[in-house]
């Protein structure tokens, strides 16, 4: 892996997120307590690990578009291998490719309609709590049914 994943020496407690095989995980935990650096990894590992299809999709969410980037981009972009990037990231998209076809996208929610018509095999979402209700139950749920994501 790149250099920004020797810098995190998870606790007890973020090495056990790090590790949970869940389906669906939720990290109630205060500020500073390394919950999104260890998702970061969490969703580069299993978009990396991915060979069941050659379209699978992650998502990387936040309550709006410019907080997501704030959030994400920068480190996904440090955090992911050159050698596994089927083509530079795009910028546009805020989106990375990776060789296996897996793709990682940072995404605002403030809009949820926007993910809806592809498959997500799956996703974090950060300050979930400034997040329209209708966001896991209407939008992402079901878009993460279909490949059990």
């Amino acid at each position: 892996m790149t250099a920004l994943w020797k810098e995190l020496r998870p606790h007890e407690l973020q090495d056990a997120y790090l590790r949970c095989e869940s389906r669906f995980v939720v990290v109630p935990a205060g500020r500073r307590s390394g919950k999104t650096e260890c998702a970061k990894r969490r969703m580069i590992r299993k978009a990396l690990s991915q060979t069941q299809y050659d379209d699978a999709w992650y998502i990387c969410g936040a309550p709006t578009h410019g907080q997501a980037k704030r959030i994400f981009w920068r480190d996904l972009k440090e955090m992911v291998p050159r050698d596994v990037l089927l083509r530079p990231p795009s910028e546009g998209q805020l989106s990375l490719t990776l060789v296996n076809g897996a793709e990682i996208t940072v995404v605002g929610l403030d809009a949820p309609e926007r993910i809806e018509g592809r498959s997500i095999n799956g996703a974090v979402l950060d300050e979930y709590g400034n997040m329209k209700e209708s966001v896991w139950g209407e939008h992402l749920r079901p878009a993460l049914s279909d490949r059990m994501g």
